[in-house]
């Protein structure tokens, strides 16, 4: 009976994960969005909510088309709030 519902408290916590990682994208995209459309206006706080993208786009080189980009852009902000989701509902279940 402990092991189940063990079970359940993870894929709960994996299913939220992966719901913030989704609007993490969203957020993400329209952020990019605004501002590549946006030339004379920058988005307030653009570098604090695409920070896991910039970071894992920081590996590869500026030369790279546009496509592959955007693909490890999403995935970056993906992988950047389901890992923080995660770990913060952890944290938040420990205490």
């Amino acid at each position: 009976m402990v092991s189940l519902s063990l079970k359940v408290v993870m894929v709960s916590d994996y299913k939220f994960s992966t719901v913030c990682g989704v609007i993490g994208m969203l957020i993400g995209f329209a952020a990019f969005l605004f501002n590549y459309h946006m030339i004379d206006t920058s988005l307030p706080g653009y570098e604090l909510l695409v920070a896991p993208a910039m970071l894992l786009l920081s590996f590869f080189s500026e030369e790279t088309y546009f496509t592959p980009k955007m693909i490890l852009f999403l995935l970056g902000q993906f992988c950047g709030y389901f890992l923080l989701a995660y770990i913060l509902r952890k944290l938040i279940k420990k205490t």
